[in-house]
């Protein structure tokens, strides 16, 4: 089961309102009758505020195309680097597993495009549907009124009317949506990746068909790679992780490196180690981060590069390794 969300158009708007007029969509929405005409304003306004950049409204289609619901993100905030998420699907529609679907997908915008940290889902407390329907969702932090309490008191004055306040934290959803999959045809096609990591080409095929070589995945996205070469057989080797530029900076390294470490845990290894140069700044931050403590130097490591790497106005010359004990 898959759904596909795209941008609010005029051509929509008949369905939409036929599906938004069952009284139980209604209802729900506390919508009073209207016009397909008032849909057709609807779908204007909408696309307007996405021009402001206030939200990022999508009609949610099924895998034959049909119109099944609505969903937004809502009150972008980017100083607070949050947004609130509201969605509705047709009566026909309900309890299939398009409620996953559809809140996967425009959180995959919110959390992967535009880079917020936390989405707030909220429900009217007499709308028990709603609720239940949230309630479902297997990366929600539920009943978190107490912890963003100016979140609540805002969503209440604006229903006029007690409310349920949950979120959607972006650490939760990546853990949630990656995962690795191991490589066991040719790696040749994953070389623009681990360039990434390793400007050098001819560094790389040196280690290419060394280990096990992973696709860090974003739900079906490839998202990024690994390649875990063994030293020893208590000592493993993070040779090359790379994460693909747009979905850098959103923590799906920091998730593909504690399932790296895992499996190397579950095989049997003791000790992990990964290498990065003296002026990748951010990696050496990240890996002590992740728990790893600085092992050795291996001075000009990266002299003999073809080409010199500059990274922060400074020349990569040497390997600082990390370690973790497993």
């Amino acid at each position: 089961m898959t759904v596909t969300l795209v941008k609010h158009a005029i051509k929509y708007a008949e369905a939409m309102h036929e599906l938004s007029s069952m009284p139980q969509v209604r209802d729900a929405l506390g919508l009073p009758v209207g016009k397909v005409e008032d849909t057709i304003h609807f779908i204007k306004r909408e696309c307007i505020d996405e021009e402001e950049g206030k939200t990022v409204p999508r009609v949610v289609l099924n895998e034959e195309g049909q119109l099944i619901g609505v969903t937004a993100l809502m009150f972008i905030d980017h100083h607070k680097n949050s947004c609130h998420i509201g969605s509705w699907l047709g009566y026909q529609f309900w309890g299939k597993g398009y409620n996953l679907e559809a809140k996967t997908a425009i959180l995959d915008i919110a959390f992967f495009e535009l880079g917020l940290a936390r989405v707030f889902a909220g429900a009217r407390k007499v709308n028990i549907r709603s609720q239940k329907a949230q309630e479902k969702l297997p990366f929600i932090r539920l009943d978190v009124e107490k912890d963003y309490p100016e979140e609540h008191s805002w969503l209440e004055v604006k229903e006029k009317q007690p409310c349920v306040l949950n979120v959607f934290e972006r650490a939760d959803f990546v853990q949630y949506r990656t995962a690795l999959k191991k490589v066991d045809g040719k790696r040749e096609v994953f070389l623009p990746q681990l360039l990434l990591a390793d400007e050098s080409e001819e560094a790389i095929r040196k280690y290419l068909d060394e280990g096990t070589l992973y696709e860090i995945k974003c739900g079906e996205q490839l998202a990024g790679v690994a390649l875990l070469i063994p030293q020893s057989n208590a000592t493993i080797e993070l040779k090359n992780i790379a994460i693909m530029p747009k979905y850098q900076g959103k923590g799906i390294g920091k998730e593909a490196l504690r399932q790296l470490t895992s499996i190397c845990q579950m095989e049997g290894y003791q000790t992990l180690l990964v290498g990065t140069a003296n002026s990748s700044i951010d990696n050496i931050a990240f890996y002590q981060k992740a728990g790893f403590r600085m092992e050795s130097i291996e001075k000009d490591f990266f002299r003999d590069y073809s080409e010199p790497i500059f990274e922060n106005g400074i020349r990569a010359l040497d390997m600082i390794f990390f370690s973790k004990q497993l």
